[in-house]
């Protein structure tokens, strides 16, 4: 047991001796009887008196005082409970319809706050993926720049490698175009030698 329930079984004992003591007894439940009804030979009289005069006498049906009073007083009990269950009524219904509009209204304040933290998370999302493609087009912004240094240094190198080619054909032209002139004059040797050796051969006639 915690001392909340102690300190409300403190006050509840507390309320039932103040009432029992010193309230109920000085409280009473009156019930007039009839208008013109005759003075009984024993009972209760209400007198009225202004300026020490008596104004009037009414008759009193019964009286009930302590609880007793309070047994006798379920008329009014009755009347209050009608009155609090009627006013109750209302203000349940209102209460009702204030937290049902509290409630949708938290409802709605975590459905706005679940879309903003969706709107968070989607906009960080987001922001990942433009740094990603940002990341990206760099890359592919140096490997277009590296393709294109190499694609130009094979141009460059095949450029070299056509005019050094151009340069052997050419020298290889020359080549074959010297050897075609030394075998022709090997060939022209060769003829004048045979001449020589015929002239050497032939005796020349006097004259």
């Amino acid at each position: 047991m915690n001392y909340a329930r102690i300190a409300v079984i403190i006050v509840v004992l507390i309320l039932f001796a103040r009432l029992n003591w010193w309230v109920l007894p000085h409280l009473a439940i009156v019930h007039f009887a009839k208008e013109n009804a005759p003075i009984q030979e024993s009972g209760y009289l209400l007198a009225q008196h202004e300026h020490f005069k008596l104004k009037g006498i009414t008759v009193i049906d019964f009286l009930e005082r302590g609880w007793s009073g309070v047994l006798a007083a379920w008329p009014y009990l009755m009347i209050g409970s009608l009155f609090g269950v009627v006013l109750g009524f209302f203000a349940g219904d209102q209460a009702r319809r204030i937290l049902a509009i509290d409630v949708a209204s938290k409802r709605a304040v975590n459905e706005a706050a679940k879309l903003i933290e969706e709107a968070h998370k989607v906009g960080n999302l987001a922001q990942c993926r433009v740094a990603d493609a940002c990341k990206m087009e760099k890359d592919l912004k140096y490997r277009l720049e590296f393709l294109e240094k190499v694609a130009y240094a094979q141009q460059k190198e095949r450029s070299e490698l056509e005019k050094m080619k151009a340069g052997l054909e050419e020298k290889a032209r020359r080549a074959e175009s010297t050897e075609t002139e030394l075998k022709k004059a090997r060939n022209k040797i060769r003829r004048l030698e045979v001449k020589i050796g015929r002239m050497e051969n032939d005796p020349v006639d006097d004259f």
